[in-house]
């Protein structure tokens, strides 16, 4: 038994009541509604929607089938395996985040690299819709959806949503379109969501854009010979869809600043669906793919399986599509793979604090805490958090003559004569995080009233005994070769 889904919308062989139903529909324009969010009250949703993300990740990595998943935000992209923690500014405060990690890259199935993927498609989309408005155009926000039932597969679904959507843009049909309705061009996702009763289900959010204004009329118009194509494209890969049950939805978008916003963050919000229990589910228990891993990550057992399916049908999948052309035209610029997005280093702002690798391997699993602490407090809240645990660290310094700066305090304690020595653990720091030249030494470039030296953790204890014992130190330093454990620092 075949099922449908999704809203009513206009169409030709439609009664007069209909008519005047989808016409309501499709003049209340997308965006129109619009909650105000307090800035306070978005950055606790901001850092909290993040940590549910890494916790997500953290134990969907114990059950993936996708290598790079696995080692996504866990392995450091340096053999030396230190990260670095940076910290930029912007107009709604800090933003901290962790440099030098594998990322997957994957839109669909990344609880993380979804969201800074998302952000990024939200923006450009969002940029677009902005030179729209610029030019005095108008947009649709196109749906197509396809009739399924719980036989059939979602490979197949997805094979026929992609031929079936190059009926819809190809061909002498949509030559003709664009002419007599003055198509620029289209923004298309996809979305999914799985019901127990219905199956797998499939759809398209298509964003059209027109060269002028349009009426809600003109564009239902289009709209249903547009579905026309789609239908026949199903129609030849073993699907079907009925118009006035469910298979098409077209209406007006709002181009004002705040409607923008929310469309482009609507069109992307697959990604933004990285939520867990607290998540609404939909009608007859449909969950989308986010949904489907916060069950799947609580360990059940139907959810692991059909998370599994997921992953195979969605991986190398293109999330959001454009017409070719409509980037130019928007003056948005080369678009950029998943994987170029998450491969840039964790934001743009300055290294703050250097992690070697056993501190990593410490904080992983809970590093959103020590992000928060860096964004709320700064780098003093974020010493004040590794010092706590114990852990070592190293304060980036900016600049060719203030390279990185001492490490976390394990031991303070007074010599002979009471002057103050302070002895620390961590790893050297590779070439590429050094400040200033790589070819000089940290320590003929640091501060003439603070000297770093190397030791070997066999012979770390020296600062803690007498000043005879501490006597063959520099002959140390001079004779190290290999054997870094720890960097040590005293005052002159």
């Amino acid at each position: 038994m075949n099922h449908d889904h999704g809203r009513r919308s206009s169409g030709a062989a439609r009664g007069p009541e209909a008519l005047a139903r989808g016409a309501a529909e499709r003049s209340e324009a997308l965006g129109k509604h619009l909650r105000l969010i307090l800035p306070g009250e978005q950055e606790v949703s901001r850092r909290s929607r993040r940590a549910e993300a890494h916790e997500t990740r953290r134990r969907l990595q114990s059950f993936t089938g996708i290598d790079r998943l696995k080692a996504c935000g866990r392995v450091p992209v340096n053999p030396a395996g230190g990260v670095v923690l940076r910290l930029s500014e912007t107009g709604q405060g800090g933003r901290a985040g962790v440099a030098g990690l594998m990322a997957c890259g994957s839109p669909w199935a990344c609880p993380v690299c979804a969201r800074r993927i998302a952000a990024k498609r939200a923006q450009d989309v969002g940029a677009v819709l902005t030179a729209v408005a610029e030019s005095g155009g108008s947009v649709g926000l196109l749906t197509l959806t396809i009739r399924h039932s719980r036989t059939d597969t979602l490979r197949d679904m997805w094979a026929a949503l992609s031929a079936a959507w190059g009926a819809v843009t190809s061909g002498r049909g949509w030559v003709a379109d664009q002419q007599v309705f003055g198509i620029r061009g289209w923004v298309r996702t996809t979305e999914y969501t799985h019901s127990p009763e219905t199956g797998h289900h499939l759809h398209v959010h298509a964003l059209v854009i027109f060269d002028g204004p349009t009426s809600p009329d003109m564009m239902g118009e289009m709209g249903s010979r547009a579905f026309g194509r789609w239908q026949r494209a199903l129609g030849r890969n073993g699907f079907t869809a009925v118009e006035d049950r469910g298979g098409l939805d077209i209406r007006p978008v709002r181009l004002d600043a705040d409607s923008i916003e929310q469309v482009a963050e609507y069109v992307s919000k697959a990604a933004f669906e990285v939520t867990s229990t607290s998540t609404k589910r939909g009608r007859n228990g449909s969950r989308s793919a986010f949904e489907i891993l916060a069950d799947a990550v609580q360990g059940e057992a139907d959810s692991i399986e059909l998370w599994w399916l997921w992953e195979a049908a969605s991986l190398g999948k293109r999330q959001v599509t454009y017409s070719r052309g409509l980037r130019e035209w928007a003056r948005v610029g080369r678009e950029e793979s998943d994987e170029e997005i998450v491969s840039t280093d964790d934001l743009a702002g300055d290294d703050q604090v250097v992690l070697p690798a056993a501190t990593w391997k410490a904080v992983r699993d809970r590093v959103t805490d020590l992000l928060d602490a860096l964004e709320i407090g700064g780098i003093d809240a974020a010493v004040r958090w590794l010092r706590s645990r114990s852990l070592a660290y190293q304060l980036a310094r900016h600049g060719a003559d203030r390279p990185y700066a001492l490490r976390h305090v394990r031991r303070e304690r007074r010599g002979h004569g009471g002057r103050r020595r302070l002895t620390g653990s961590g790893s050297r720091p590779t070439s590429g995080s050094r400040a200033g030249s790589s070819g000089s030494s940290p320590v003929d470039r640091f501060p003439h009233r603070i000297r770093i030296q190397r030791i070997s953790h066999s012979d770390a204890d020296l600062f803690s005994r007498p000043a005879s014992f501490r006597a063959p130190l520099n002959l140390l330093y001079r004779s190290f070769a290999c054997n870094i454990g720890a960097w040590t620092t005293r005052s002159r």
